[in-house]
């Protein structure tokens, strides 16, 4: 199986820990099936990191659900607050925040006027744990070989 070096580490980074997750949305205030997703399959180290890193590992991480090597899960319980801090603390947060509040007083009728920052967890699968202890496998005889 062929994964992209992205797609390798987040694995490698999955193996053993939580894997916080979120998805930042956007919701009518006033009617509640109203909800537009802005940025999808969200995983950040650190609050600065730059749009184009987070979508790129967005798409890293879709790819590797779609290949069945993990599961995303939006719906299940959050395990520790502290989890998703990361999130709300990022400047690509707060933009969506500010976004949302500048279109909700300028823009007349505007839809999508509350940010909602969802959380979730991806893990492993049995197939994305094989492919770790194989990624590992490999690992170990670059360095010895």
């Amino acid at each position: 199986m062929r994964l992209t070096e992205m797609q390798e580490e987040l694995l490698l980074c999955m193996r053993g820990a939580r894997f916080p997750m979120a998805r930042f949305e956007l919701h009518n205030d006033a009617e509640k099936e109203l909800v537009m997703t802005a940025l999808d399959n969200v995983y950040m180290e650190h609050p600065e990191e730059e749009m184009g890193l987070v979508k790129k590992r967005g798409e890293a991480l879709r790819g590797l659900e779609e290949r069945g090597l993990i599961s995303i899960d939006f719906d299940a319980p959050v395990w520790v607050a502290g989890d998703h801090i990361v999130y709300y603390k990022s400047k690509i947060y707060e933009l969506l925040c500010h976004t949302a509040l500048e279109a909700s007083r300028t823009v007349e009728g505007c839809l999508f006027n509350l940010p909602v920052l969802r959380k979730g967890y991806a893990e492993l699968t049995p197939r994305g744990r094989q492919e770790t202890r194989r990624l590992l496998a490999r690992h170990r005889m670059e360095q010895h070989g």
